[in-house]
């Protein structure tokens, strides 16, 4: 097994992937875990939680500053690279922050990786990557493009692979999260448009895939695992029909408020654009883009038996989720549950 006995780095490591992932390591015979962060209340907390794990140490940084992650990644075997600005709205009104964090501190990090012969680096990406409109997802593109090219550098033999995510149910500030809220607090739900689709997943399957990506990476490509699709107001209606009574609610009393969208916003997501597709391999439960460079590489791919795709993969051209799955599926994911505003 790849993380047998290693040491590993992840940076973000407190945030929603961050902590999950590191639950999930501490179940495997890990030698040792590094997290990188910046929020010394989150570590505080992940720490008296973990009760001082001997095999965890918190460590205060900023992916920004190369000389802090070029200490850090001394002696480290496997990088998990979740740390990121994500917030769309955010990101679009900081561009700047956006840029220093997401690009030159992806950069940070694959330098240091190269310098101390880390085994391995997988990146965190985002579906708003395919065909970005929005400044965070114009980042995350380039950061995938970062990765895949550093597979090339001369003198390296680290392997950069990214993964790209679809939108995470119940992690934290979540739409699931925001309307969860808003039927327990209001007489509405706010959706910013009618036809608003989405691919989802959980985060105990997102770190799944993280670590069978860290398993099969090659090096340069981006994967994607396979998730359904879901329009935005079906998602809407079936909270409201399902959670409004328990707050003593009447459903019919709970209307859906279109409020229009960011104009950096995007009404459906692409997983793999048709650009991408050129170079896209199909598996049973991934697809795998290759790089945009080196071609000659390619052949180390088709050898794992992955099949071409011939169109984009869009939440809009997709069968959706219907209602009653739907319901079926946040039950039995226990999102529902999960969701901070009812515990």
């Amino acid at each position: 097994m790849l993380l047998e006995r290693k040491n590993v780095l992840i940076t973000g490591g407190t945030g929603t992937v961050g902590k999950e992932l590191l639950k999930k390591m501490l179940t495997y015979n890990i030698h040792h875990i590094y997290v990188l962060s910046r929020d010394e209340q989150k570590q505080e907390i992940e720490t008296r939680q973990l009760q001082n794990h001997p095999k965890v140490t918190f460590i205060i940084g900023d992916i920004r500053d190369y000389d802090t992650i070029n200490t850090m990644m001394k002696g480290i075997d496997i990088v998990f690279h979740t740390a990121a600005m994500k917030i769309v709205r955010i990101c679009e009104a900081n561009p700047y922050e956006t840029f220093l964090t997401n690009i030159i501190g992806t950069q940070n990090i694959i330098r240091s990786a190269a310098a101390n012969n880390v085994k391995k680096v997988i990146f965190t990406s985002s579906d708003k990557a395919a065909n970005p409109t929005s400044t965070m997802g114009i980042s995350k593109l380039c950061a995938e493009r970062l990765m895949s090219h550093a597979n090339f550098m001369p003198g390296s033999s680290t392997i950069f692979t990214s993964v790209r995510f679809g939108n995470i149910l119940g992690s934290r500030g979540s739409v699931l999260d925001l309307f969860i809220r808003q039927i327990k607090t209001k007489d509405h739900i706010t959706l910013t448009h009618s036809d608003m689709s989405r691919f989802i997943f959980t985060i105990d399957e997102a770190v799944d895939f993280l670590l069978k990506s860290a398993e099969i990476a090659v090096g340069g490509e981006v994967l994607i695992n396979k998730m359904p699709n879901v329009r935005i107001y079906d998602l809407a209606k079936v909270l409201i029909r399902h959670l409004a009574p328990r707050f003593s609610k009447n459903p019919d009393n709970i209307k859906i408020k279109i409020i229009g969208k960011h104009p950096s916003e995007k009404i459906y997501e692409e997983l793999v654009t048709a650009h991408e597709a050129e170079r896209t391999l199909e598996f049973d439960d991934y697809y795998c883009i290759l790089p945009t460079t080196h071609r000659e590489t390619w052949q180390q791919y088709h050898s794992v038996q992955g099949k071409a795709i011939t169109r984009e993969i869009a939440s809009n051209t997709l069968a959706f989720m219907n209602e009653e799955d739907l319901l079926t599926f946040m039950l039995e994911k226990d999102l529902i549950k999960a969701a901070p505003s009812l515990q």
